[in-house]
């Protein structure tokens, strides 16, 4: 039994050996990532909440505003709101409400309920979830009396563009920013397994990829939803009021963008990055070499075959499919002439530059906003320019930080990495 054993390791040994002796390489070593102070999820849509909420109600000031510091002029309030539809303004709120009231209930349920009850846990989570779901329901049903149309699926086309998405599934992605997929988790975030077996290490990088696609496509979500309830529908349902095209329109756009930042900064922190970081120098990557006479016939010849069990080391050719690869990285395991996988360490290999990319747009958007806050000449184009601007800096704090964080951690990363190559 135990020479049965012995004989298991021995090949399992080998298989991780490239082919043609070449000697298994180093595996890559992590720095301890420093962990940035970052907000939690309840507070993370509490400050969507307000921030969404306060530029809706900014729209609404840009749209039906009146003249009241106008001398002989019998108004006096600032909004005519009698213009407004009740309804659409409740129909605003719940759905700005909607994930922030889910957070509190499920904070709720786990205060109230022991651990050991967790199908009662599950009953009282469906039912809370189709009791949110009932209300914006609810608000386009009280909507519908003299309405035509293509109102109603003006109001209702976020929930399709919810199911072209996330398809059929249940209404989690619709009720939280942040959830768990099909994998290891730990608070809030996937885990990295430093594994020296290739095999592993590629379903390790697509359990990530999937994760990373998911919140993706999670931010593009809910910055699109937002901007449109918030900023496009008041417009919609402003008949018969005279208003300013061009800086309503304007309004929308940053209120896109600023969202946009600020679901990036929630769904991708630095410390999740260094989680793709570091199963990107695990995976490497295979740069294609172009098939010339000569010298590189000369590389082909004595090129080993790629074999999907092995590790390979930093500058490596390999023969797959008729093609000759180089290996990127401190170690590859990579398939040779797969898109995904090449894209993935590329990305992820230093995500500085990511965070360096965000931070200059998050930078042009402030100084738009500063720019554009100079011409402005009314009231309310000054108030709302001035909301979006003060916020948007605050974002800018946190992808500077991050980028920082990455840029010198990555730094000291990769001199330690040469260093070790050298020697």
């Amino acid at each position: 039994m135990r020479e049965n054993n012995n004989k298991d390791d021995d090949a399992q040994a080998s298989a991780a050996q490239p082919a043609n002796n070449i000697p298994a390489p180093n595996m890559p070593k992590h720095i301890p990532f420093p962990d940035p102070a970052s907000a939690s999820e309840l507070l993370n849509e509490l400050i969507m909440f307000l921030f969404v909420t306060c530029v809706s109600s900014m729209q609404f000031i840009n749209i039906y505003r009146t003249n009241w510091w106008l001398p002989k002029v019998a108004i006096t309030n600032t909004v005519n709101l009698s213009h407004i539809d009740p309804y659409l303004i409740l129909l605003i709120i719940v759905m700005n409400i909607r994930r922030l009231l889910y957070c509190l209930c499920l904070k709720g349920l786990d205060l109230l309920l022991p651990a050991n009850l967790q199908r009662m846990h599950r009953i009282f989570k469906h039912v809370l979830e189709i009791l949110i779901i009932s209300l914006p329901v609810s608000c386009i049903v009280l909507m519908y009396n003299n309405r035509n149309y293509m109102t109603i699926f003006l109001l209702i086309y976020p929930f399709i563009a919810y199911f072209l998405a996330f398809g059929w599934t249940w209404m989690e992605p619709f009720l939280r920013f942040s959830y768990e997929i099909k994998g290891a988790y730990f608070n809030g975030f996937p885990l990295h397994c430093c594994s020296a077996n290739p095999n592993c290490i590629r379903v390790e990088i697509d359990v990530l990829r999937n994760d990373f696609n998911c919140r993706f496509k999670q931010v593009i979500f809910t910055s699109l939803q937002n901007t449109y309830y918030a900023a496009y529908l008041p417009c919609y349902f402003a008949h018969n009021v005279n208003y300013n095209v061009l800086w309503a329109s304007q309004h929308i756009v940053l209120v896109f963008l600023s969202v946009f930042t600020m679901c990036t900064v929630f769904s991708f922190p630095s410390k999740y990055s260094d989680i793709l970081h570091r199963a990107a120098l695990h995976l490497g990557c295979w740069l294609k070499l172009d098939l010339r006479p000569g010298a590189d016939c000369v590389v082909g010849a004595s090129a080993a075959n790629w074999l999907k069990t092995s590790l390979w080391g930093p500058n490596t050719v390999v023969k797959h499919n008729g093609e000759l690869y180089r290996s990127m990285g401190p170690v590859t395991v990579a398939i040779p002439g797969n898109v995904t996988h090449e894209r993935f360490y590329r990305l992820f290999h230093n995500p500085s530059m990511i965070y360096g990319s965000l931070t200059v747009i998050q930078a042009c958007l402030v100084l738009s906003g500063i720019t554009l806050l100079y011409y402005a000449i009314e009231w309310h184009f000054i108030l709302s320019l001035s909301f979006i601007t003060l916020t948007n800096q605050f974002t800018f704090f946190k992808l500077m930080r991050d980028y920082l964080i990455t840029k010198r951690v990555y730094l000291a990363e990769t001199s330690i990495g040469d260093a070790k190559l050298i020697d």
